[in-house]
């Protein structure tokens, strides 16, 4: 198949016209035209023969080859989908040590929650490629794993070096929601991509027990803001069993702890700011919430679909180069 070449600046081709001028001063002029280099080539001579041609003939040319690279060619490579529009989305996770307790099962083994909810949410990363997510990750205090980005590759290292149990313990849900939407709010629209919205998916399988704002009272900021909050209590309630590490974090036991989910809390979390609360008692219970979060905040539209081209513009600047070099050359042997 023929490659087919576009110019994205072919009003550059009207300074061809500026050749039949260069001409006509060559050949009624006496004097030395300035404004061309090698000046004495372009007077006219009265020495005869091809070879005392070629200066003049490749200065021509370099002229040609320039103005082409200044009318840049491109060549079209296909069509590629590109959506401007998306969420701003971020993602709180808890990763205090009770989620590592073994209460979910896959392949009839037990896993931790944290190693489903990961994996549930790299998942979901996958399907929203048109959306900027964020990561705040929370225990007894939170913190920013990742602004706003459209980088979901990134966001998937970053995820794969969550640990629970690696800061202070605790619950600090409230803290974790006000840090999300400053994430959401100190992020300034492009002008080149419109935003449909914003909105957080808040992940905790325990109750508030520390922060310095409770969690209603960032509920209410997100309604001020209108960024809804949809909310997962993850795990079993009641007795579940809970690993025993070691220093280096290697399993040596496991022991049996009380697991405690503040459903209520995370429901009028939910309805404060016009989101939805789900139960996970299980793994396919969390990958269900994801999968209605994603259906609910769908993008309803068609991609825009673009050209990918390839500039050639430095081809022709190269050969423009050459034969003015070469130009030089010649008439320096003649």
């Amino acid at each position: 198949m023929v490659a087919l070449v576009v110019f994205a600046n072919p009003s550059f081709f009207f300074l061809l016209l500026l050749l039949p001028l260069v001409w006509f001063f060559r050949r009624y002029r006496k004097e030395e035209p300035f404004f061309l280099p090698f000046a004495s080539q372009w007077v006219g001579t009265e020495r005869k023969g091809p070879i005392n041609k070629l200066p003049v003939v490749c200065c021509y040319l370099a002229f040609v080859l320039f103005i082409i690279a200044l009318a840049r060619p491109q060549e079209e490579k296909g069509k590629i989908p590109i959506r401007k529009e998306g969420y701003d989305i971020v993602l709180v996770l808890d990763i205090s040590g009770s989620m590592l307790a073994e209460d979910y099962e896959i392949d009839q083994k037990m896993v931790s929650r944290l190693d489903v909810v990961l994996d549930v949410v790299k998942a979901f990363l996958d399907k929203r490629v048109n959306d900027r997510i964020g990561l705040v990750a929370f225990a007894g205090r939170a913190y920013t794993v990742c602004p706003l980005t459209f980088d979901h590759q990134w966001i998937k290292r970053k995820i794969d070096q969550l640990q629970a149990g690696a800061i202070e313990d605790g619950t600090a849900i409230g803290d974790a929601l006000s840090l999300a939407l400053s994430r959401l709010e100190g992020k300034k629209e492009s002008e080149a991509r419109h935003k449909i919205g914003s909105f957080l998916i808040l992940l905790t399988d325990g109750a508030n027990n520390c922060g310095n704002l409770l969690p209603l009272e960032a509920a209410q900021l997100a309604a001020r803001s209108s960024i809804p909050v949809f909310a997962i209590g993850a795990g079993l309630s009641g007795e579940v069993t809970m690993p025993v590490l070691d220093e280096e974090r290697r399993k040596i036991g496991s022991q049996t702890v009380i697991s405690e989910v503040d459903e209520e809390l995370l429901r009028k979390i939910a309805q404060l700011t016009g989101g939805e609360y789900f139960r996970a008692t299980d793994s396919n219970a969390i990958l269900s919430a994801f999968q209605a979060i994603d259906a609910k905040k769908k993008i309803p539209f068609e991609p825009i679909v673009v050209t990918k081209k390839e500039e050639l513009f430095p081809i022709f600047l190269v050969l423009g180069l050459f034969f003015w070099f070469l130009a030089f050359l010649i008439s320096k042997r003649i």
